[in-house]
C-alpha cells in the first residue's frame, strides 16, 4: 500500500475517532492485515465511526483491535459491533433441536443450561477460568479446548483443518467473521518449542493426487495456536491479466451434499465498495470428508479438482500467509470474501489453564449497516438467516 493511500486512512480515522486512535501493520512484512490501537469497543459506533471500520476492513481484510479491557468488555459489545458489518448468524450447535426445527419446523429451544458449551468449559478450571455471562447467545459460537479439560486429565491434540472460509455452501455465503479472545495458551513446551508439534494428515485427509507443492503449503501451519489466513485479493491480482480474464468467467457450483442441485456462483468476488476483486474461497478439499466438493461449471469432479488445486497452490504462497498471534483483549474481524483461514494444531484437551484457548466467534451475512439496529427485512431475514435471527433490541442501548 502506497504512503498517501496510508495517511488518507489515518487521515479518516482521525476525523472519526479522533488523534487517540492509530494503526499498524499486523505483521513486520506487511502483506496484510493491520492492528487499530487506542479504540474502546464497549462505546456503540457513530455512522461515520463505522463506515471507517468497513474501509479499513475492505483495505485490509483483517482487522485487530488489541487490549480491550477484560473487565469491561461483554459479548453483547462483540454482537453489536458485528450488526455493523453484516446480521449475525446463530449457530447450530448452540440449539437442543435444531435438526427438528430444520426437518419440520419445530419451535427452536435453546440447549439446557448444564448442557450449553459455557457451563462445560466452566467445569475445567473452576474459579480460574470461566465464560462470559452472555457466552450463551444464539449468536456466539465459543472456540475453546476447555470441554473435557481438567487437572488430571490426559492432553490430547488434534491436527489443524483443511482451508476454508466459514459455510461457503450456502447460497448466500458470510461475509465477516468476528473473534474475542479471553484466554489463548502461553506454554511453549513441545520438542520443537512450540505449544504442539506437527501432527502427521491422516491418509485420506486430502486428495492424495494433489501435488508435493501444494501438500507442502497446505500443511505449513502454526504450531502456537495461532489463526492461519491467506489474501486471496492480493493472490488474484497477481494473476497474468490473461488468466484474470479467464477467472473472471468461471462460475463454480456450490452445495452441501453431493445430492444437492446446489447452485451456480462466481469463483470471482467483486466488493461492491471498492470493486477490488478475490478468489472466493476456491478450495477444492476445504469442504471435508462430509461436505461435497465444489465442481467448476463444464468440468468433472476430478478436472475441477486440479483445476483449484492449481489455485489454491498459488493462494497458499508465501507472500499471501499470514499466522494470527491471539492475545487475551483481542478483537479480530477478516473478510471471508477476501480470505481464507485455518484452525491450527492444538491441545483439544489441556490440564493446565496456561494450556487454555477461549475465544467467542460471530459471523455475519449480508452487507454492513452503518446505523443500528439492522433494517433487515422479515422476508430476507427468513432466507438468509438459518434460523431466523434477530440481536436483543438491549444489545443497542448505549
Amino acid at each position: 500500500m502506497n504512503r498517501i493511500a496510508t495517511r488518507d486512512i489515518e487521515a479518516k480515522l482521525e476525523s472519526a475517532f479522533g488523534e487517540a486512535v492509530s494503526t499498524a501493520p499486523l505483521s513486520s512484512e506487511g502483506r496484510f492485515g493491520r492492528r487499530v490501537f487506542g479504540l474502546d469497543l464497549t462505546r456503540p459506533l457513530t455512522p461515520e465511526q463505522a463506515e471507517c471500520l468497513q474501509g479499513l476492513l475492505d483495505r485490509y481484510k483483517i482487522i485487530s483491535f488489541p487490549g480491550q479491557d477484560q473487565a469491561n468488555f461483554r459479548l453483547r459489545h462483540l454482537e453489536r459491533l458485528a450488526n455493523h458489518f453484516g446480521a449475525p448468524i446463530p449457530h447450530p450447535k448452540n440449539y437442543a433441536n435444531y435438526l427438528a426445527y430444520k426437518q419440520h419446523k419445530a419451535p427452536l429451544a435453546l440447549l439446557p443450561i448444564e448442557q450449553q458449551t459455557s457451563s462445560l468449559c466452566n467445569l475445567a478450571f473452576p474459579g480460574v477460568l470461566a465464560c462470559q455471562a452472555d457466552a450463551s447467545s444464539p449468536a456466539v459460537y465459543i472456540v475453546t479446548n476447555l470441554v473435557g479439560s481438567g487437572p488430571g486429565k490426559a492432553e490430547t491434540v488434534v491436527g489443524g483443518l483443511h482451508w476454508h472460509t466459514d459455510i461457503e455452501f450456502e447460497q448466500t455465503p458470510l461475509s465477516t467473521s468476528l473473534f474475542y479472545v479471553q484466554a489463548a495458551p502461553t506454554t511453549r513446551n513441545s520438542a520443537g518449542g512450540h505449544w504442539v508439534d506437527y501432527l502427521p494428515r491422516e491418509p485420506g485427509f486430502y486428495h492424495p493426487d494433489a501435488s508435493a507443492e501444494l501438500t507442502e503449503r497446505r500443511n505449513n501451519l502454526p504450531l502456537n495456536g495461532e489463526t492461519a489466513y491467506a489474501d486471496t485479493a492480493a493472490a488474484y491480482a497477481d494473476l497474468p491479466d490473461d488468466q484474470k480474464r479467464e477467472l473472471d468467467q468461471v462460475m463454480v457450483r456450490r452445495r452441501l451434499r453431493r445430492e444437492d442441485p446446489g447452485w451456480l456462483i462466481s469463483l470471482v468476488y467483486v466488493n461492491p465498495r471498492t470493486g477490488e476483486k478475490s478468489l472466493h474461497s476456491p478450495i477444492w478439499a476445504s469442504r471435508g470428508k462430509n461436505i461435497a466438493p465444489v465442481e467448476v461449471a463444464g468440468l468433472s469432479e476430478a478436472a475441477s479438482r486440479r483445476y483449484l488445486d492449481r489455485l489454491e497452490a498459488h493462494i497458499l504462497k508465501p507472500e499471501y500467509r499470514y499466522d494470527h498471534i491471539h492475545t487475551p483483549g483481542d478483537v479480530t474481524i477478516w473478510s471471508n470474501f477476501a480470505t481464507v483461514h485455518n484452525a491450527p494444531p492444538a491441545k483439544s484437551k489441556v490440564n493446565r489453564p496456561e494450556d487454555a484457548r477461549l475465544m467467542y466467534r460471530i459471523s455475519c451475512k449480508g452487507e454492513p449497516s452503518y446505523r443500528l439496529p439492522r433494517q433487515d427485512t422479515n422476508a430476507w431475514i427468513e432466507a438468509n438467516i438459518l434460523p431466523p435471527y434477530r440481536s436483543p433490541a438491549d444489545y443497542f442501548e448505549s
